[in-house]
């Protein structure tokens, strides 16, 4: 069953979100199947669909906490503001690409 993550992050500028994708590295995380990120009203926000929940977990324990942690080593990054994050699930076809 496909899985969406929601990441709302108040405070957490253009800057600070490159900061941690340059971390993630340029290749498309196995189970990834739609990347969307911007900026809101006081912050940014990234949705992801991924292919099935273990897909995002096994993301988030392999290259997104160690991007984040890498991040968080420059003096302009501030960690305390991306902690916050809901997921919901997404039912349906995948989506056709």
């Amino acid at each position: 069953m496909l899985f969406g993550v929601v990441q709302e992050m108040p405070g957490i500028s253009e800057a600070e979100y490159r900061m941690v994708e340059q971390h993630l590295g340029p290749d498309r995380p196995p189970g990834l199947i739609a990347h969307v990120a911007g900026p809101v009203d006081g912050g940014w926000r990234i949705i992801n669909i991924w292919q099935d929940e273990q897909a995002f977990r096994r993301f988030q324990s392999e290259r997104l906490m160690r991007a984040a942690g890498l991040a968080a080593q420059n003096e302009s990054f501030d960690a305390s503001k991306a902690a916050a994050f809901s997921s919901m699930t997404v039912t349906g076809a995948e989506m056709p690409f």
